[in-house]
């Protein structure tokens, strides 16, 4: 009886231990895959918004140079500018939804409609499309927003989606303005708030070049990509020779001087066709970080599945060895069950008896037997003449 219940103590505290055991194994196991799902989501999610920031980047170029031409009363291209909303919207029916952009660009889309019906030139087309380069410019920062790419917390896509969505986009706008505002000023070099206005621009094109080096630097400092400094190295040469000549890195003050209008309109042209390529480059390089560690991600969530099953295997083992598998006792004098038989025997005979005392001394000798231990190989059997002789 009481072995019987130090052996039920004995399981249910085995099992006890088990369940704790598997209780704390699959808090961590569940913490793990709620944490890498959660992160495959947000990378997900930033996928998503780098497919559709390559047509917003294109629509921004061609936004800008849709300005630059009604400005100067030349005809716009009005097909290339639809095929790029198309673009954009294309993969607005994708992720509109969970970018939140759906909205912003049906506005954004029935305002160029307008702007393009209405051809004007001059200082209003500058107004005009002014305030639709602001409204791309915003939507291109709600996607990165909505997207989680503005909240990325490794260096190497940071510095890379800040180039591709913040810094180039703003030197392609400023570089516009200040070819308009030549174009507007007829030629002439600028002065009053015009000059101004053109300081403004060359400095904005001088920060924005002198902030993607210094990013793009930290981008490929901190990467695991081994050929990202070599992909985009000579695109962004391009870009920065392009803005040193359109913007020399100089104090504002120095900006403010004039400056040929030709030479002013031709170096921003060259920003501009310089910054896209760039940009979308960038865009292709942040994709493919984010394509490596999609990869990574899948590969933890792989391996918490193999420890699952591995916990699991385990666990059936250790309990069927609690279960089914009892240690086996022997009690100190008890060798063979021979001799637990004979002392059974004895309680059934009456004491005193001459069958009581030849079972008793058989059962004596069972006892000596087996407390004697096993013989070796080289001893000799004892025969009853080497004792008894003497």
């Amino acid at each position: 009886m009481a072995r019987a219940l130090r052996r039920t103590a004995r399981n249910v505290l085995l099992g006890v231990c088990s369940v704790i055991l598997v209780a704390l194994f699959g808090t961590v196991v569940s913490q793990s895959w709620t944490n890498t799902s959660a992160a495959a989501d947000v990378v997900a999610h930033e996928a998503d918004g780098v497919a559709m920031l390559h047509e917003m980047t294109g629509l921004l170029g061609q936004l800008v140079a849709t300005q630059s031409a009604a400005v100067r009363g030349e005809s716009v291209d009005a097909d290339a500018l639809r095929n790029e909303l198309a673009s954009v919207a294309t993969e607005d029916g994708t992720y509109g939804v969970e970018l939140q952009s759906h909205e912003r660009l049906v506005d954004l889309t029935a305002k160029v409609e307008s702007a393009l019906a209405a051809k004007e030139t001059g200082h209003a087309a500058y107004d005009t499309y002014a305030s639709l380069v602001k409204l791309t410019l915003d939507l291109t920062r709600l996607i990165g927003d909505t997207s989680f790419l503005i909240h990325d917390p490794d260096l190497d896509s940071y510095y890379l989606m800040d180039a591709a969505i913040v810094r180039l986009p703003e030197a392609v706008v400023y570089a516009g303005q200040a070819a308009d505002l030549v174009t507007l000023a007829g030629g002439k070099s600028l002065d009053g708030e015009d000059a101004q206005k053109g300081a403004v621009a060359r400095f904005g094109v001088s920060a924005a070049a002198e902030a993607v080096n210094d990013g793009l630097t930290k981008s490929v400092e901190f990467t695991a990509q081994a050929d990202l400094g070599a992909t985009i190295a000579d695109r962004l040469g391009t870009f920065k020779a392009a803005a040193d000549g359109f913007a020399p890195p100089t104090m504002l003050a120095e900006l403010a001087t004039a400056v040929d209008p030709a030479t002013l309109s031709a170096n921003a042209r060259r920003v501009s066709a310089a910054a896209t390529p760039l940009a979308h480059l960038l865009l292709t390089e942040l994709q493919t970080l984010l394509n490596q560690r999609t990869v990574k991600l899948s590969g933890q969530r792989r391996i918490t599945v193999i420890a699952v099953v591995a916990a699991g295997v385990v666990g059936l083992g250790m309990a069927y060895l609690a279960v089914f598998v009892r240690p086996r006792t022997r009690r100190r004098g008890e060798d063979t069950g021979e001799v637990t038989a004979g002392h059974a025997r004895l309680d059934n005979l009456p004491l005193g008896s001459l069958t009581y005392a030849r079972e008793l001394l058989d059962a004596e000798a069972l006892v000596h037997a087996g407390r004697s231990g096993p013989r070796g190989r080289g001893d000799a059997p004892r025969t009853r003449g080497d004792g008894d002789a003497r």
